[in-house]
Formats: structure tokens, sequence, C-alpha cells
């Protein structure tokens, strides 16, 4: 009887689970396919047309220095405070309030982070509304991630490798960047791109930070403004209010740029998975 009763719960929290992941599944193939009516409106030559003309290329472009910026801002940043935390850090209750900020950073909501950054970014700092700002602003939502996968990915290489190369007189710091690091970097690297991915469709953080609805050509230094498909999503649907089937190009697009990012990150955890056996 009890065992029957075990295969019962098992059974019911496989269905469960299930369900769920089928649920996920439908949701995600619904959006794909509402997006993929957008994909008549949708062309090489709209890619590479500037905006004035019609099409899009300033978006794309301004788009992809976003989330370059904020990844060029918030990687390094990430990746030291995690090797800190895992490597350097007393165990005290001040470690404790760095994590539990860490973790509430990770909860604020974007159109706080992004009246933050306006505060602070553009009016305090003198950088007012510019490609650097939307930089700062959007690497405080990357943070989070960037700093909790890379700290899981120093914790999962070999202790060993550690001891043996403090054996042999190599200073603590040698041995994070020579040993620690590199054994880390595929996790590091996978973390850093999903939190590209995690930002790629943020509008507000950017609303009131970098972005314009219209510009002539690309930014020519970090201190001009630029345009964003994210942005110029909520300014067609919301402010000008046309209909979302008129848009759904510019959605198709962003939707490609996040699954690139969020694909390369999978492909790149496989293919080192094999090559490391500490990660298997």
């Amino acid at each position: 009887m009890m065992r029957k009763g075990r295969r019962a719960k098992e059974f019911l929290i496989f269905t469960i689970f299930g369900v769920c992941t089928g649920i996920c599944l439908l949701a995600f193939l619904w959006i794909t396919a509402i997006l993929l009516s957008g994909s008549g409106t949708l062309s090489l030559t709209a890619l590479i047309t500037p905006v004035l003309n019609g099409g899009m290329f300033e978006m794309v472009i301004g788009t992809v220095y976003l989330l370059l910026g904020s990844a060029a801002v918030a990687g390094p940043v990430g990746v030291l405070a995690a090797l800190y935390l895992v490597e350097y850090a007393p165990r005290n209750r001040i470690t404790r309030l760095i994590d539990q900020s860490i973790n509430n950073l990770a909860g604020m909501p974007s159109i706080v982070i992004g009246l933050f950054g306006y505060a602070f970014f553009c009016r305090a700092l003198g950088l007012g509304i510019s490609l650097a700002a939307g930089w700062l602003t959007l690497s405080l939502m990357m943070l989070p991630i960037v700093i909790r996968g890379s700290e899981e990915a120093i914790k999962m290489v070999p202790q060993t490798f550690k001891e043996g190369a403090l054996a042999i007189g190599t200073t603590e710091w040698e041995v994070s960047r020579c040993i620690t690091l590199p054994a880390a970097a595929p996790g590091i690297i996978t973390s850093i791109l999903l939190g590209i991915a995690r930002v790629a469709g943020e509008t507000a953080a950017i609303l009131f930070t970098s972005c314009v609805m219209i510009t002539r050509g690309l930014p020519k230094t970090p201190l001009d403004p630029i345009m964003a498909l994210a942005f110029n999503l909520y300014v067609k649907i919301v402010a000008l209010g046309e209909t979302p089937d008129k848009v759904f190009g510019v959605a198709l697009v962003l939707f490609l740029i996040v699954i690139v990012f969020a694909l390369s990150a999978i492909i790149l955890r496989i293919r080192y998975r094999r090559k490391q056996p500490w990660l298997r």
C-alpha cells in the first residue's frame, strides 16, 4: 500500500511538472507564431535602410550598441565581485548584507532602475540622455545575473586545482587569475550572455536614460542619444496608438536578438561541459 501511495504521489508530481512544462512550451510557440505573422513586413532591405527612409537600421544597431556596452560594463564588475565573494570575502554580516543586496537588485522593477538611472547618471553625473547613461543603467540590471552565474561557475572549479597551485608557491591572486578564472570562463561567459538576453527587451530602463524616437544616423560618441527596438515598439503602440500587427516586424527582430544570445549561452555550456569533466 505504501509503495502504491508513493507511486501515486510521484505520478501526480510528474504530471504537474509535465503540464507546467507544456504550458510554457505552448506559450512560447504561441508568441513565436504571432511574431512570425509580421515576417511579411520584414526584409533585409528594411534592416539596412535608415529609419528616416522607412527602415530600422539605426534601431537594430542601437540595440546592439546598448547590449554590448552594458555587457562591457557589467561583465568585469560582476566577475570581480563574484570572485571576491567566493574566494576572499569573510563569512560575516557584511558579506550576508552584500548577498541580500544583490538579491534585492535582481528583484528591483525596471522602472525604478530607469528612474534611478535618470536621476543619477543623466542628471547628477551630467551624462544627459545618452548611450553611456543607457549602458550604466542596463548594467545595473545585468549585474545580479552575472554575479550569481559567475559565483556558481567559480564554485564548480575543483578545489584540488587551487590547492595544487598553492602548494607550488603561487599567491592567491595568481591562483585566481591563472587557474580559477580560466577554468570558470565558460560559465562566466554564459552568465554574461544570459544577462544580455535578460535586458535586451527592457524598455523602462532606457525610456528615461538613452533613447529618442528619431536620430540622423548612428551616435558618434557615447554621449549621444540612440534609437532602440524596444523603445520604438513602446512609442508606436502606447504613444502613437498604432495597432500591434503594424509593429510585429520590429518585435520579431528584437525576439530574434534575444533568441540568438540565449541559444549562444546554451550551446557554449553544452560544448564546454563535454570538454571539462568536472562540469558533468
